[in-house]
């Protein structure tokens, strides 16, 4: 069976359903006709995954350079603790609404504190322009 393309011209609304167990996006098509695409939340959480990955590889593409990243802009953020659970959330927040919480295991939590405050430091201590990534990843 052949897959059907639909190249979106402009997305019009985002809803969620009344129970929550799915999210719909609606647009319009190359020709002006509405599209509506309903999905239950485990392939939005996949396809919400997958995208951030393929904004990446895109602007890797379009630029010609590896060092490239689709970068968004932090506007707001917030912790908070979790009782019973082993780890705080960080809530990010873009202007133009995007959002993703992270639950961040305590040991992370201190490593990423520390990285955050030193590079800070180091980047206002810093005369020169030289690029550093610090970078962990769990296990």
């Amino acid at each position: 069976m052949k897959a059907v393309n639909i190249c979106s011209r402009k997305l019009t609304v985002c809803r969620v359903s009344a129970d929550g167990s799915s999210v719909g996006l609606e647009f319009l098509d190359h020709a002006g006709t509405k599209v509506a695409l309903e999905l239950p939340l485990e392939q939005a959480e996949a396809i919400v995954m997958t995208l951030p990955h393929l904004l990446a590889r895109a602007t890797k593409m379009r630029t010609g350079s590896e060092d490239a990243r689709y970068v968004f802009g932090l506007n707001e953020w917030s912790i908070e603790r979790v009782d019973n659970e082993n780890c705080l959330i960080a809530t990010l927040k873009t202007t133009d609404g995007f959002e993703v919480s992270f639950g961040i295991p305590f040991e992370a939590c201190r490593s990423f504190g520390w990285n955050l405050q030193n590079g800070a430091q180091a980047r206002h201590d810093s005369v020169s322009d030289k690029k550093e990534v610090v970078a962990n990843k769990l296990n």
